[in-house]
C-alpha cells in the first residue's frame, strides 16, 4: 500500500474484544492470514524494487491456487515464500527477501513520520492535514 508516496502496510483491528477475530475457530481462514498477507505485500516490493521478476501476491489463481474456508491462502503463502509456486518456474520470493535488512527512515530522502492514531475525522481536519503536509514539503 501507499500513503503519499510512502510505502506502509496498515491493519486495523476493531476494538470491540468479543470479535470473532480475536477468536481462534478452526472453522474460519487461519486467522495469522492477514498480517502474514501484509508483511508479504512488504517482501513483494522489496523484490520489485531490486529488479526480481516475482509473481504477484494477489495473483494466485494464474498459478493453479484457490482459497478455502478452512486454510485461506496458506499453501500459496507457503509456496510463495518457499519459491515453490506450483506451475510458477520459481516465481516466489527469492534469497533476497530473507537477506535483506528492513526498510529504515533513512532510506526516504525526505522523510515524514505517520501519526496512525492522530488520523482526520472530519472535513475540515482533513484538509487541515493536506495543508500542512504541503507545508513540510516546503520548509
Amino acid at each position: 500500500m501507499e500513503y503519499n508516496r510512502i510505502g506502509f502496510s496498515n491493519i486495523r483491528l476493531p476494538d470491540n474484544r468479543n470479535s470473532a477475530i480475536y477468536k481462534y475457530s478452526s472453522g474460519n481462514t487461519f486467522p495469522q492470514e492477514v498480517f502474514v498477507h501484509e508483511f508479504l505485500h512488504t517482501l513483494e516490493r522489496n523484490e520489485k524494487e531490486n529488479g526480481n521478476n516475482i509473481a504477484d501476491l494477489h495473483d494466485y489463481e494464474v498459478y493453479g491456487y484457490s482459497e478455502n474456508n478452512a486454510n485461506g491462502l496458506e499453501e500459496w503463502y507457503k509456496d510463495y515464500m518457499q519459491n515453490t509456486i506450483q506451475n510458477g518456474e520459481g516465481k516466489g520470493l527469492t534469497d533476497f527477501a530473507y537477506s535483506s535488512k528492513p526498510i529504515q527512515k533513512s532510506n526516504f530522502e525526505f522523510p515524514i513520520e505517520l501519526n496512525y492514531f492522530d488520523e482526520p475525522n472530519n472535513l475540515i481536519e482533513e484538509i487541515n492535514s493536506i495543508i500542512e503536509r504541503i507545508g513540510r514539503l516546503f520548509a
